[in-house]
């Protein structure tokens, strides 16, 4: 236990207590004790102030706040694991059947069975990285993602890991460790050089221990030399398609760097790469400090009867314990103030538990991945925010008729919502694509499969696709073409 002060500014009001106790004292009476019976009218004595004097020093210590703070409290966290998967335009290639793409989505499809509680993220990038995904344990919805993740959802064509590695760094929270599952195809040199710098320290002997993350990566390539299908023209500004030809991966130089980092380098096949355990992590929890304030207070209740003032003394009383006792606004703004905390540090299963809005408590369980608890938490707000995103949690589960009922909610209180009204034409326009499924179909073959057309994008796709669109805007990455 220690001793600590919650406000101690209120320690500045013993400088005017101290002042007027001196001048209390100081000041010699204007006439002898003997001719106060004879020159003064006769009339009840002062009372002294000594005692009011000496009442106010347990109040001024008990607006400081003295207050008992604990031990911290370890406790293990969950294991973070922060997949970050290259959309890039050679994960088309076809030297994995039916493309690399797709098999790396079947692959995180098995992953995902066998977690087991831990806290997973999801990166993806191409041209930049964007944070599809923020660690939630709610692996049902990063499932409903994977299915349609593929290049053409990028809204800037290229690669750069090294972007990825780098956001994936930012959910770190400060002595928090992490497993960087890199899925790609291949890294060139330049590429590797930029990921190994992005790393604290390379000196193991010297830092051993000091690693925020390892770096495991995951090949997604056949080895050889291979091609991926024809880029279409308008990409390229050319009049024709021009054929791509992919070099074979170093996997010397890409092994010898996840070595270097922590990991390991497994190749891409038919059975689940095993790993190394995740890296566990202890938080530290530091319990509420007792304010032990108010209880300096309590010596004033027998010296108020000593001073023969106790109407007076107990109204001040009353008045210093209001000051001291927790104010519902104050407590409520404490609440909203430690949540806001907890959301910016990435801990939003904290933060919806903390926060009183509704709207914002909501967000917490939305970026937490519990789509059920942010539908209940929007529920009980009536404007067209609230009804937006409530729109979104249910096409995260995959209900699109209550979605698109909540943007029309969200419409009909602002017509001119012009999120709702693209989130809305988006569910219109896939399921006038969607195909008829009211009669039963036989199914294809194997060969089939693989080489038939994508399915139209489930709707969490439509809002990824959206909001990677809209943050490589913000970022000045991509232009708006002008009508002209």
């Amino acid at each position: 236990m220690e001793l600590i002060l919650l406000r101690p500014l209120w320690l500045i009001a013993l400088i005017p207590w101290l002042w007027q106790g001196w001048r209390r004292r100081r000041q010699p009476p204007l006439l002898a004790p003997a001719m106060h019976a004879y020159l003064l009218p006769k009339s009840r004595p002062q009372r002294p102030w000594l005692w009011l004097w000496l009442a106010t020093l347990p109040v001024i210590l008990s607006l400081s706040g003295p207050a008992l703070r604990g031990e911290l409290q370890q406790q293990p966290a969950a294991p973070l694991d922060i997949w970050l998967l290259d959309l890039s335009r050679s994960m088309t290639a076809t030297d994995l059947k039916p493309d690399r793409a797709t098999r790396v989505r079947w692959q995180l499809q098995q992953l995902l069975s066998r977690a087991q509680g831990e806290r997973i993220a999801l990166i993806l990038y191409a041209g930049d990285a964007y944070l599809a995904m923020p660690p939630t344990r709610d692996h049902q919805a990063l499932s409903l993602l994977l299915p349609d993740l593929r290049p053409d959802i990028m809204p800037l064509q290229g690669s750069n890991p090294a972007r990825a590695v780098e956001l994936a760094m930012q959910q770190l929270a400060p002595g928090e460790q992490a497993r960087l599952l890199l899925i790609t195809d291949d890294l060139t040199t330049n590429q590797m050089e930029q990921i190994s710098a992005l790393w604290p320290c390379q000196q193991r002997l010297l830092c051993r221990g000091t690693q925020p993350a390892r770096l495991d990566i995951l090949l997604a390539s056949s080895g050889q030399p291979a091609s991926m299908p024809a880029i279409p023209a308008n990409e390229l500004g050319f009049a024709t398609r021009v054929p791509a030809q992919l070099p074979a991966p170093d996997s010397q130089a890409i092994a010898a760097l996840a070595n270097r980092l922590g990991g390991e380098l497994q190749w891409l096949g038919s059975d689940i790469p095993r790993f190394a355990p995740l890296p566990t992590t202890t938080s530290a929890l530091t319990p509420a400090p007792l304010d032990l304030g108010p209880w300096l207070l309590i010596p004033l209740l027998p010296l108020a009867l000593l001073a023969r003032i106790g109407a007076r003394l107990m109204v001040a009383l009353m008045l210093g314990w209001q000051l001291l006792a927790p104010q519902d606004l104050q407590a409520a703004e404490r609440g909203e103030l430690r949540a806001m905390q907890a959301y910016q540090q990435g801990e939003f299963q904290q933060a919806a538990r903390t926060f009183n809005d509704p709207i914002w408590r909501g967000n917490a369980w939305y970026r937490a991945g519990a789509y059920r608890q942010a539908i209940a938490a929007y529920q009980q707000a009536t404007s067209a925010t609230a009804h937006y995103n409530r729109g979104n949690a249910l096409l995260q589960l995959g209900e699109v008729a209550a979605a698109k009922e909540a943007y029309l909610a969200a419409l009909a209180l602002e017509p001119g919502h012009e999120d709702a009204l693209y989130n809305l034409s988006l569910l219109q326009d896939g399921a006038a694509a969607a195909p008829d499924t009211s009669s039963k179909q036989p199914e294809p073959s194997a060969d089939q499969q693989a080489t038939a057309m994508p399915l139209p994008p489930s709707p969490p796709v439509l809002l990824l696709e959206q909001r990677l669109r809209k943050e490589a805007l913000r970022r000045d990455l991509i232009k708006v073409e002008e009508p002209w």
